[in-house]
Formats: structure tokens, C-alpha cells, sequence
């Protein structure tokens, strides 16, 4: 799959910043059924549907320019939902509900698509230079309820599952902020946080809407339905295994799959509804438990199918089929009829597009809808960021309070941008020394950082490259963005030393090393791949050169010896050669894994204290292009 460079995307943000209406859904994690981003521009019409207005009418409004070739996309709240069951419709009657926007659409001729299959796109505004897009301030960031009114609000949902009245209430709060500067750069920098398959950016001019939603609402096709409901969680492991064995966790937890479970009966039900209206259907689930790997955490989904005979499901009325699916079974409860009352009762803000749907119509009755999480709008210079959390019989209020804090950093605390890196040694005789192993660990952090890769175009670029040096040993190094852009560098160096163990300690004056006073955090994800954020290394490594040293080691907060800067550590004692694991916070070296794997000089992995290395009979640090260096531990 092609994912949309940095440099497109950039250009594409750049031309929208001067455009007054569009849809942009935006697939940054395309995959086979979801293959197509899309951008909808100059809108031939609105529609909107209003509290008061009949929901029926406005829904026949998109039938009929569906019928008539035209696009309809845009947004539809929560709230929209009530306008469909008599014991909902009188509950949007808050002040301020009069009037109130439930769904703004645009009928729009044609799209323009970015395909992720070919990477072929006809999206204007790519023939101009990509300049910056400014920069954006968020100030004043604050929940929409204090602490003591959301702990009395779960405690309500508790009583009320007590009871018997719910299973599960999925209760929600705002983040609130003030806005000002460049919108198309916030998107770009959330885009970053999280690689979601139904990303969109909305422009009504009155308002932006930037949604990151990971979740499908519904995808719909001439005789099916598709449903991906999402519940249950994990926070993700520091390296590729780690994450192997939470997502085996995650999908194993009674918990999880209990509420998971719950939400797509629900669904079920609700397919089962809708298949009552066609001549003849099937509803059944494809999966169960499947868990989705994310950024910065694991997510249980499943999925949901219903099927027809011929095409029987083109012809049920939009308005009953809303009325059998909306408002997403994920973010109400179950019970849903009960749960929505229940919602309303206690949340104190209306959500709008936050957990409604975002998606599009095309012309040949098919429809993709997401449900819109991870979701901030704008309007003038306040924002707002819709968070929360299913609460079931078992949830502490305090800890969900914390979550939803947690979920808040999506906005607050954006990922840094970074790239993978591989320096590697080229030999003038041999080559690239360890040409596989570099790779193999370039690909394992770009799946787990959800980079995009591909391994022959990496592998052909640095052959070429070396293709064009002298007869001298080169460093080159590799870097790899999250878009997949390769750059290369080089410069001459030394031959390595000892590519293997020496059979004896050296006797002779040895390069100085010296340790870090800064402790290293061994569950930090940063310490086991190779990438651009390493301001600590370089900081400290400086700092060791300016005192004639040739590499400065760290110790973790459990004063657990871990790595140097640009280097692995290995000590000798009684014969016997052992490193630290991976396990204390440090990067599997290129040079260590083949020590490792040397039968012939054994190198064990073992605990490694400050003791140790100072009655170690040798100290060794290894990289893959100095090889094998013997040094001594300076003096304090």
C-alpha cells in the first residue's frame, strides 16, 4: 500500500488553507477494503438538518442526489439520533437545543482520490511548492466538568447498572481550549499522533472539524453492510515482541472480550433489524477479538456482516435504515434506547460530531461511514475535543477520570517527529558488513512505529550508493521517515577493529569511557529502536568527547548498567564475556546480536551493575562499524 508522503499531504493542507468548503477523508492506514482517500471540493449545495426539522425529509434530500450521480458528504451528529425513537426525540429539549445542528452535508458533482493501491492521485494543488504551513497555539486546555462532578456521574451510571437499567454507558466529557494560528497545521500534527484508517478535515467556514478515528461505523455496498465496532484496550509493549504478547493478552482478557462482546450483540441486533426489511438476509459476525495495533496502544475489534440476496439492501429507505443503525452501538451502551436516556440525563455538554459519524455517499447507493473519536472542532478561536470511556459494573470512577486525562494528551502532547536510522559500515572488499541484520532491524521498528517500508527499494538505493565509492571504508548512514522517504549519508572511516571476541584482554594504554549521572527509563520505547530522538546521547556524548573519552555508558532507574551512546558494553570475568539484556533499556546492536550468536567465544546476557564493571577483568564496547574496541573505565 501507498501511503501519502509528507510532501504531498503538505501541499494538499497548503492548497486547502485557502479553499472555503471541502471533505477531506484521509486514509493514513489504507488497507484492502479501505484503499481510496478522497477529497470533495466547491460543494453545489448544503444540507443541513436542524432540531425540529424532520429527519425523514432530510434523509430522502441525500437519496435523491445519490439517484441523481452526486457525492453527499460531511457530518452527522450524535444527537441526530434521537430524532429516530419516540422516547429519544423529546430529549433535545436543553436550552440552547432550538435550532440546534444535527448534520451538515455537501452535495458535491466529483471527488478527487489519492489510490493507495497504485499511489496515483489527482489531487489539485500538487504543482505548487510546499511552503510552511504557519504554526497554531492551544491555550487554556481544560475538561468541560471538574473532578467531583465526573466522579458523581459515574457513581449514577454505577447505581444505574446496579439496577438493572444498563450494561454498560459509554460517558463522555469535552476537552476546551482556546485556538489561534493555522488549523492545517494542528491537522498535520495530529495526523502524526495516530495512522488511522478515517482521518477527515472538514471546512463548513463557520467551523473546522479534524477527526482521527482509528473506528468504522459502517461500510455499505449494494447487497452488505460492514460494522467494526471497537472496544477493549491495552497499552502497547516497547518492541515488536512485547507487543506480540500484550496483543495475545489483549484478546485472551475476559474483560475486554466481555464488553467487546456486549457491543457486538448489540450490533447484531441491530443488523438483524435491518435485514427484516430486505426480501431476504443474512446477518453474521467475521471476526472476533481481533486486536489492531496503534501508536500508542492495542485496540479489540470485531466485525460484523450482513448480506443479501441480489440487491435488496439498495432498496430499503435511508431513513429506516438510520433509524436500525444510528446512533453506533460502540459509543452509547447497551442497552441503547435506555443507555441514550441515561447519557443524556448526565453528560452536561451535547457531544455533536463527536461519536455521530463522518463519511460520504456515492452515486452508486454505496456508503463509508466512520465514527468520529480522537475528534476536535473549531470554531473562531475556541476548540473543543470530545474523551471518554465505557463504564461497566466493575469500572473505579477515579481511575476512569485518569483515563480520560490520559486520552486528553492526544491533543495536549502530539509525538515528536522522528526518523528510524541504520549506520552501517561499507567495506571496500566485502561490502556492507551485516547488510541483513541492519535491515531486518530497520523493518522490525518501522512495523512497530507504523512506518511505511519497503525493503527492496532500501536495499537497492544503499547498493547504489555504494556502487560509487572509493576504495576506503565509508560510515554510511540510513534514515528512514514515516512516509517512507530514504535519505542517505557517508563519510570515510577506519577499518574496524575485532569484528570477534579477542581470545585475551590487550595489556597496552585502552581508549577511557566514562558513565552518565543521568538514569535512563527502561520502559521507554525510545531506548529500543534507532531514531532521531536522541538529544540525551548526543548531549552526554559530546560532553564525553570535550573529556577525551570515547563513549559515555548509562544506568537505568534501577541502577542497572544498559549501553553507551553509539555503542553496546560487554565485560570479561573469569574467562567469561556477558552484556547486558535488552530487557534494562537498550538497543539491540547490530555487532552484539552477531557476538551473541559466535559459538565458538561465547557472549552470555546478564545483569550488569556499577560493581561489576569495575571488577570486570576487561571492559568491551562493540557497534557495527568500530567492531570491537577494548577500554578502561576512567576515573571518577
Amino acid at each position: 500500500m501507498k501511503t501519502i508522503s509528507d510532501k504531498i499531504l503538505a501541499r494538499v493542507l497548503n492548497f486547502l488553507s485557502n479553499q472555503e468548503a471541502f471533505v477531506f477523508l484521509d486514509t493514513a492506514r489504507p488497507g484492502s477494503e479501505n484503499a481510496v482517500s478522497m477529497l470533495f471540493l466547491h460543494p453545489v449545495q448544503r444540507l443541513r438538518c436542524r432540531q425540529g426539522e424532520d429527519a425523514d425529509s432530510f434523509l430522502k434530500k441525500i437519496e435523491k442526489f445519490q439517484r441523481d450521480g452526486y457525492y453527499v458528504s460531511g457530518w452527522i451528529s450524535y444527537e441526530f439520533g434521537y430524532l429516530f425513537e419516540d422516547p429519544l426525540r423529546a430529549l433535545l429539549c436543553r436550552p440552547g437545543d432550538r435550532g440546534a445542528l444535527l448534520a451538515d452535508l455537501g452535495v458535491f458533482q466529483d471527488r478527487y482520490t489519492f489510490d493507495h493501491l497504485s499511489g496515483l492521485t489527482d489531487f489539485p494543488g500538487l504543482d505548487t511548492d510546499s511552503s510552511p504551513i504557519l504554526t497554531h497555539d492551544l491555550t487554556h486546555v481544560r475538561p468541560s466538568q471538574d473532578q467531583g462532578e465526573y466522579l458523581e456521574a459515574i457513581r449514577r451510571i454505577l447505581e444505574y447498572i446496579k439496577a438493572g437499567d444498563t450494561y454498560q454507558v459509554n460517558y463522555t466529557l469535552k476537552l476546551l481550549f482556546e485556538f489561534s494560528g493555522s488549523p492545517e497545521h494542528l491537522y498535520s500534527v495530529l495526523r502524526r499522533n495516530q495512522s488511522v484508517s478515517y482521518g477527515a478535515y472538514i471546512n463548513w467556514g463557520d467551523e473546522r472539524i479534524l477527526s482521527f478515528s482509528p473506528e468504522l461505523f459502517f461500510r455499505k455496498g449494494p447487497d452488505f453492510v460492514v460494522v467494526r465496532p471497537m472496544k477493549g484496550t491495552m497499552k502497547r509493549g516497547r518492541t515488536l515482541p512485547e507487543d506480540r504478547d500484550r496483543r495475545g493478552a489483549l484478546a485472551g482478557d475476559i474483560k475486554n472480550r466481555s464488553e467487546n462482546v456486549m457491543i457486538v450483540d448489540l450490533l447484531r441486533n441491530d443488523l438483524g433489524r435491518l435485514m427484516h426489511l430486505t426480501d431476504r438476509g443474512e446477518v453474521g459476525v467475521r471476526s472476533l477479538f481481533d486486536v489492531e495495533v496503534y501508536e500508542s496502544l492495542l485496540q479489540m475489534t470485531s466485525t460484523i456482516e450482513a448480506r443479501t440476496n441480489g440487491e435488496s439492501l439498495a432498496r430499503i429507505p435511508l431513513p429506516d435504515f438510520f433509524k436500525a443503525l444510528f446512533p453506533c452501538g460502540s459509543v452509547t451502551g447497551a442497552p441503547k434506547i435506555r443507555t441514550m436516556q441515561i447519557i443524556n440525563e448526565l453528560e452536561t455538554d451535547r457531544r455533536g460530531v463527536y461519536t455521530g459519524a463522518i463519511g460520504y455517499w456515492g452515486p452508486g447507493g454505496d456508503a463509508v461511514f466512520s465514527v468520529p473519536i480522537r475528534t476536535v472542532v473549531i470554531r473562531g478561536n475556541q476548540g473543543e475535543m470530545g474523551i471518554g470511556s465505557g463504564i461497566v459494573s466493575d469500572s473505579v470512577p477515579e481511575q476512569e477520570w485518569q483515563e480520560c486525562l490520559l486520552k486528553g494528551r492526544f491533543l495536549t502532547r502530539p509525538a515528536p517527529e522522528f526518523e528510524l536510522i541504520e549506520t552501517m559500515l561499507h567495506h571496500p572488499e566485502r561490502g556492507y558488513l551485516f547488510l541483513d541484520e541492519h535491515l531486518q532491524r530497520l523493518e522490525d521498528s518501522a512495523s512497530y512505529f507504523l512506518f511505511s517500508w519497503d525493503p527492496a527499494a532500501v536495499r537497492e538505493r544503499l547498493l547504489a550508493e555504494g556502487r560509487c565509492f572509493n576504495e576506503q571504508c565509508m560510515r554510511v548512514r540510513c534514515r528512514l521517515a514515516k512516509d517512507g522517504v530514504i535519505t542517505l549519508s557517508s563519510m570515510p572511516c577506519d577499518p574496524p577493529a575485532d569484528l570477534r571476541l579477542p581470545l585475551q584482554a590487550a595489556a597496552e594504554t585502552l581508549p577511557r569511557i566514562g558513565f552518565s549521572a543521568t538514569r535512563t527509563e527502561e520502559q521507554s520505547p525510545w531506548l529500543y529502536h534507532k531514531t532521531t530522538q536522541r538529544t540525551l546521547y548526543d548531549r552526554e556524548l559530546a560532553a564525553a568527547r570535550q573529556n577525551g573519552l570515547f563513549d559515555v555508558c548509562f544506568c537505568n532507574g534501577a541502577g542497572e548498567v544498559t549501553e553507551g551512546c553509539i555503542t553496546n558494553i560487554i565485560l570479561l570475568k573469569d574467562g567469561i564475556y556477558y552484556t547486558p539484556p535488552v530487557r534494562c533499556g537498550l538497543l539491540a546492536g547490530v555487532m552484539r546480536g552477531r557476538l551473541l550468536r559466535d559459538r565458538q567465544r561465547p557472549l552470555v546476557e546478564r545483569i550488569v551493575t556499577m560493581e561489576d564493571v569495575r571488577a570486570a577483568d576487561a571492559l568491551f564496547l562493540c557497534n557495527s562499524v568500530r567492531g570491537v574496541v577494548q577500554v578502561r573505565l576512567a576515573e571518577a
